[in-house]
């Protein structure tokens, strides 16, 4: 594997403020590198280190094992292109002479525009979808459209690396995805080195090969997606509680912003909780009850589902069960043992059939036990019964055990908050 750009212990500051701190790294030739991090991390100024924009107080940037420094500016510009992240134009260029201006590296000082300084040219161009543009003023286009001749403009220069400091902050969603497309299509069939400053994580883990995450001017992590976007470095980084979920399609994480709540921590230990759910019924009131500080277990959930997704994400324990399987015997002793540790256990409006009856029924054993159970909406229990209208006689027959009936979600988080650690043992009044 070819190294193409190697950092060795750089430090930059901006006068006393130090910005990079002691940073190495190594870039493989032909990898799509995104760059992640707060505010004030140090990403554009690694960026411009590597474009050799910005010399270092300390530590020495390596290009194919040549210090960058002494590399002559015009033979650098043949192999390393910049896309900034903001362009501003003094003149009124067209936008087809903004882009030939990335042919200057390959072009003598008096030269004049060969046939295929023209084609490479149009190429980019509409490789970008700026084409239709070539006879506009860059004065007069808007920033998306700008940034689209930028982007053409660097790819105009053939470079063997390219460097992007968020190169599409000013673009909508499908232009986004159109112009990472083109540089994830020119990174596969052309071995493009892609180096790209991403604000949005989500697309940042879509495109990205490897991802850096920095953090007050030093590398916090560094690999695949799945190893650097995780819940606790978006936390101990950014200081926000996200969900990490799989996308369904790719594979690739996915970043759950979370709302914050205003609860207080309140003292001492918190009662445990259980949540029988599944198809998303029970993701959202995880993740409320997890962050307001409740210890949550969940079950008998199938791999894959979203609320087992939601768990696996919270760092939940769960009882699974195979996707698209009925519950088992185990899963269901499983089941039964997380909820018997708990203080109260709650059913929400997950539908019934043959394969899931068990998560109903499992909450005889816990009645008899003394355990403090709920059944989340009785009022549609028969909408959501497709086990041969078994399960309103089951809840019936639970209810008339000590089985105590909630109307929504809404009312178990007013239920909880009334808990404390022990409540589990005795069910006390049932509420109708």
């Amino acid at each position: 594997m070819e190294i193409i750009l190697k950092v060795h212990e750089v430090e930059c500051r901006y006068g006393a403020h130090p910005v990079l701190k002691g940073m190495s790294m190594e870039i493989p030739r032909g990898c799509f590198l995104g760059i992640i991090g707060p505010n004030a991390a140090g990403k554009s100024t690694l960026l411009k280190t590597l474009a050799a924009t910005l010399k270092p107080v300390c530590g020495v940037v390596y290009f194919r094992n040549e210090d960058i420094a002494r590399i002559p500016r015009r033979d650098l510009a043949r192999e390393v292109a910049v896309v900034p992240q903001e362009s501003s134009f003094s003149f009124s260029f067209s936008a087809h002479e903004v882009v030939l201006m990335g042919r200057h590296p390959h072009q003598g000082r008096f030269s004049r525009a060969t046939l295929r300084d023209l084609a490479v040219v149009r190429s980019a161009m509409e490789a970008t979808n700026c084409w239709h543009l070539r006879d506009r003023s860059v004065l007069e286009l808007s920033g998306g459209e700008r940034q689209r001749v930028v982007l053409a403009r660097a790819l105009a220069q053939e470079p063997g690396v390219i460097l992007l400091d968020e190169p599409i902050a000013h673009l909508d969603i499908s232009a986004q995805l159109e112009v990472l497309d083109v540089l994830k299509e020119m990174n596969r069939k052309q071995g493009l080195t892609v180096i790209a400053i991403f604000h949005d994580l989500n697309l940042a883990a879509q495109y990205s090969e490897r991802l850096i995450l920095l953090h007050s001017g030093k590398i916090y992590a560094a690999g695949a997606p799945e190893d650097v976007l995780t819940a606790e470095n978006i936390k101990e980084v950014y200081g926000a509680e996200v969900l990490v979920v799989r996308h369904p399609l790719t594979g690739t994480p996915q970043i759950i912003p979370l709302p914050r709540v205003n609860a207080e921590p309140g003292n001492g230990a918190r009662p445990r909780l259980h949540l029988i759910c599944g198809g998303g019924t029970g993701a959202r009131l995880m993740g409320q009850l997890s962050r307001m500080g409740y210890p949550v277990s969940a079950g008998v959930l199938n791999i894959n589902d979203t609320d087992w997704e939601a768990a696996r994400a919270l760092g939940i324990p769960v009882a699974e069960e195979k996707p698209f399987s009925s519950i088992s015997e185990q899963s269901y002793e499983a089941n039964l043992k997380l909820a018997m540790e708990a203080d109260a256990v709650f059913l929400l409006e997950t539908p019934f059939g043959q394969g899931n009856l068990k998560n109903l029924l499992v909450l005889e054993p816990l009645l008899e036990a003394g355990k403090r159970c709920y059944l989340v909406d009785p009022e549609h229990l028969v909408e959501r019964d497709y086990s041969g209208a078994k399960v309103e006689a089951i809840a019936a027959r639970l209810h008339s055990k000590g089985l105590i009936y909630l109307s929504g979600q809404e009312e178990v988080l007013r239920v909880v908050e009334g808990l404390s650690v022990g409540d589990g043992i005795g069910c006390g009044a049932r509420l109708s």
